[in-house]
C-alpha cells in the first residue's frame, strides 16, 4: 500500500500547488478592501432579464424586490420569459408589473436557450436597446440598494459586473448551507480578491449584468453549454475583458435542499466544466503562457479539482481492491485513504470556517447553525468526488429545480433571529469565554508537551550505547496490549526483542517486565515473562510487575518496590520522552532505547493520545503520589528463589533459577 500512500501524497501536493494562490487571496481582501470604492453615479437605462420555468411561487418576490429599489424605477424595465411553464408564472409576473414572453420548446431546453429567445424579442420590440442588461433567476431577492451599487461600478467603466451572492435558505440543512458557504467564499475570497488585484472575476449563474457594448458583440446570447455562465466568462476573458465585482450589491439566491436535486444540479455543472474545457481549454492554456493570470485562474477554476478528484477516487478504489485481493491489511488501505481525506477535510473546513466567521453578519440563520455547518461543509464538498466520476460517463440534460422559499419565509427567519438577539449575545459571551479557556488549555497542552519532550529526548540512546553503560540495575520493558489469545502483537514483540537483546549484550543483569493485569485469562507481564523465557533468558533474571496501571506507575514501582536507581527503559520512540521525564522527576538515572522495528497500525491514534498522556504524567510528576506498598523489594541477590508480596498490595514475583 506504499504506492497508494505515494499517489495520495502526490495528489495532495499537486492540489496545493494549483490552489495555493487562493490562500493568498484571503489576506489580500482585507489589506486592499478600501481600494476601488466607487462613489460617482450616472443614470443608466437597464433591462432586467428573467427566465422562469414554473416559478409562480417565488417570481413575485423577485419582481417586488426590484420594484423596491432605491434606484430610479423609470430606468428599470423588467422582462420575463415563461419557459415551458405549466403553472401561472406568466400571470403572476404580469400582475407584478413585468413584460412577459412565453416559449414552448421541448428540444432546446435550458437557461441559455431561453436567454437567446428573450434577447431576440428585445431586439425586435426595443430596437433602441438599453444601457445595460441584468440577468437574474426567478428565485432571487435583491437588497434595496442593489441597482444603485451596481450602477456605481457600471459608471466607473466596467462592461461586465457580477455581484455578492448570498442565500435565502442557508439554515435549512447541510446541503443548502454547503452551497451558501461556497458562494459566499466565491464572492468574498475569489471574485472580490480578483477585482482588487485587477484580474478578471467569473460570472456565477445569476446576479450579473453586461453593457450594451457586450450585448451588441454577442448578439442573442450564443452560450448554450450546461454551464452557460462559465462559458460566457471564459469568452469574455479570452477577449481580454475583465469582469468586475460589486461587493456592496447583495443578491439572495435559493439553494437546493434535497440531495437528489443537488446531485442533478452539480452533475450538470461538472459536465459543463468538461464541455467548457473541451471547447476553450487550449485557448486558456495558450493565454496562461502569454502571461494572463485571468486565463490561469479560470483554468484552475474549471479543471484541476475535477481531474484530481477523479484520479484520487479511481486510484484509491483500484489500488485498494488490488491490495486487498493480494492479502494486504485492509486497515493499511483505510489508513492511506483516511490520511488523504483528513488533510482535505481540514483544508475545506478552514475555508468554510474562515468564511463563516468573516461573513457572519451576512448569514441569516441562528448562531449554532452557522457553527455546525462549518463542520458539514467539507462533507458537502466531498460529494463532488462521485459526482465528478459520474460526469465522465453519464449523459446529462438540463432539468429544472423547484423553488419555494418565499420572502415571507425569509422574513419569518429574520424575525426569529431578532427575537433571539439577547440569547445570541449571551451565547457569544459564553463562546468567547470558552474560546479563551480553550486557547489557554491548548497553549498549556502544547507547552507541557514541548517541555516534556525536550527534557526526555536527551536520554534516548542507541542499543550499542546502552551496552556500554555501567551500574544499570535493570532493563524496564514497558508493557502494552496483548492479543486476545494471550500472545504478543508487533509492538510488544519489538519491545521484548529489544529488551532481550540489551540483556544479552550486558546492558543490565535483570529484565523488569512491567504490564497491566487484565480481566482475561492472562496478564501482560506474565505473557512478557514467558516470551523472555522462550528467548533464553534465565527465570532468575526476570522480574515481573503485574499491577502497573500506567507508565508513571511502572517507573515509580521500579524505584520504590524494586530499588532501581539506574535503569534502561525500552518502548517505542513516541513513548520514551514521557517515560524518561517521569524517571528524571522521580530521581532515577534513566536512559531510553527505541524499539521501533515495525510500522504499527493505528500509530497516529496512539501518538495523538500520547499528547494528553504527557500532560497527565506531567501533573503526576508534580504531585508525586506515593506508592502505598509498604514492603520494598530490592533487586535481590541471586540466591533468593522467590519473593512475592501480598495480593492486597499488588503481586510481584522475583524468581531466580534454582
Amino acid at each position: 500500500m506504499g504506492t497508494l500512500r505515494y499517489i495520495n501524497y502526490i495528489i495532495t501536493i499537486v492540489f496545493s500547488v494549483c490552489y495555493a494562490y487562493q490562500f493568498l487571496f484571503i489576506p489580500l481582501v482585507w489589506l486592499l478592501h478600501k481600494k476601488k470604492v466607487y462613489t460617482k453615479s450616472e443614470p443608466h437605462n437597464f433591462a432586467v432579464l428573467i427566465c422562469a420555468r414554473n416559478e409562480a411561487e417565488v417570481i413575485g418576490d423577485l419582481i417586488g424586490s426590484i420594484r423596491s429599489q432605491t434606484y430610479d424605477q423609470s430606468l428599470i424595465h423588467i422582462f420575463v420569459l415563461a419557459d415551458n411553464c405549466t403553472d401561472n408564472t406568466k400571470e403572476v409576473s404580469e400582475a407584478a408589473g413585468a413584460v412577459v414572453y412565453t416559449r414552448q420548446n421541448a428540444e432546446l431546453i435550458g437557461k441559455g436557450y431561453a436567454l437567446t429567445e428573450l434577447m431576440g424579442h428585445l431586439r425586435e420590440d426595443y430596437p433602441e436597446g438599453f444601457d445595460g442588461y441584468f440577468v437574474f433567476d426567478a428565485d432571487n431577492i435583491l437588497s434595496p440598494n442593489y441597482f444603485e451599487e451596481m450602477n456605481r461600478t457600471f459608471t466607473a467603466g466596467h462592461d461586465v459586473i457580477t455581484s455578492y451572492r448570498n442565500s435565502k435558505n442557508f439554515g435549512t440543512n447541510w446541503i443548502s448551507a454547503g452551497y451558501a458557504l461556497w458562494f459566499l467564499r466565491e464572492s468574498r475570497y475569489l471574485n472580490h480578491a480578483r477585482f482588487l488585484l485587477g484580474s478578471s472575476c467569473a460570472v456565477s449563474g445569476t446576479g450579473f449584468m453586461f453593457s450594451r457594448k457586450v450585448a451588441d458583440e454577442i448578439g442573442n446570447w450564443p452560450y448554450h453549454m450546461l454551464t452557460e455562465d462559465i462559458q460566457f466568462s471564459v469568452e469574455e476573458i479570452l477577449k481580454g475583458r475583465k469582469i468586475a465585482f460589486c461587493p456592496t450589491a447583495e443578491l439572495f439566491d435559493e439553494q437546493p435542499v434535497k440531495f437528489s436535486q443537488s446531485w442533478r444540479q452539480r452533475l450538470r455543472w461538472s459536465k459543463g466544466y468538461i464541455q467548457v474545457f473541451r471547447g476553450y481549454g487550449a485557448k486558456l492554456i495558450r493565454g496562461m503562457f502569454r502571461g494572463s493570470f485571468s486565463c490561469f485562474d479560470m483554468t484552475m477554476t474549471i479543471m484541476p479539482a475535477f481531474v484530481l478528484s477523479i484520479i484520487s477516487a479511481l486510484c484509491n478504489i483500484a489500488l485498494g481492491v488490488r491490495g486487498t485481493a493480494m492479502g494486504d491489511d485492509m486497515m493499511v488501505v483505510l489508513g492511506a485513504v483516511g490520511q488523504l481525506a483528513s488533510s482535505l477535510y481540514f483544508t475545506l473546513f478552514s475555508f468554510g470556517a474562515f468564511t463563516t466567521l468573516t461573513e457572519w453578519k451576512h448569514i441569516h440563520t441562528s448562531a449554532w447553525k452557522k457553527l455546525f455547518f462549518m463542520f458539514t461543509f467539507p462533507l458537502f464538498m466531498f460529494t463532488y468526488v462521485p459526482i465528478s466520476v459520474a460526469a465522465l460517463v453519464c449523459k446529462i440534460d438540463w432539468k429544472p429545480i423547484k423553488h419555494s422559499f418565499s420572502v415571507e419565509k425569509l422574513k419569518c427567519e429574520e424575525a426569529d433571529m431578532r427575537t433571539a438577539n439577547a440569547e445570541r449575545r449571551r451565547r457569544r459571551r459564553m463562546a468567547a469565554a470558552t474560546s479563551i479557556c480553550v486557547v489557554i488549555a491548548a497553549a498549556a497542552v502544547i507547552g507541557i508537551n514541548v517541555y516534556v519532550m525536550a527534557k526526555g529526548d536527551d536520554g534516548i540512546i542507541l542499543s550499542a550505547e546502552a551496552a556500554e553503560l555501567d551500574g544499570v540495575d535493570c532493563i524496564v520493558v514497558l508493557g502494552c496490549e496483548t492479543k486476545l489469545d494471550g500472545t504478543v502483537d508487533d509492538m510488544l514483540e519489538d519491545r521484548l526483542d529489544c529488551g532481550v537483546g540489551l540483556y544479552e549484550n550486558g546492558a543490565a543483569p535483570k529484565l523488569l517486565m512491567s504490564g497491566e493485569k487484565h480481566e482475561r485469562d492472562h496478564d501482560a507481564a506474565e505473557v512478557m515473562r514467558n516470551y523472555a523465557l522462550a528467548s533464553g533468558v534465565p527465570s532468575g533474571d526476570i522480574l515481573t510487575d503485574l499491577e502497573c496501571e500506567s507508565t508513571y506507575d511502572s517507573i515509580l514501582r521500579a524505584k520504590e518496590l524494586f530499588g532501581a536507581d539506574r535503569i534502561v527503559i525500552v518502548a517505542q520512540e513516541y513513548q520514551l520522552p514521557r517515560a524518561l521525564y517521569i524517571a528524571g522527576e522521580l530521581g532515577i538515572d534513566a536512559y531510553g532505547v527505541s524499539s521501533d522495528y515495525h510500522i504499527y497500525e493505528w500509530q497516529s491514534v496512539r501518538e495523538c493520545g500520547e499528547i494528553f498522556l504527557r500532560v497527565k504524567d506531567f501533573g503526576l510528576s508534580i504531585m508525586k503520589p506515593e506508592q502505598t506498598e509498604e514492603t520494598e523489594t530490592e533487586l535481590a541477590p541471586d540466591e533468593k528463589a522467590e519473593i512475592s508480596l501480598p495480593a492486597s498490595k499488588g503481586v510481584f514475583a522475583y524468581c531466580s533459577s534454582v
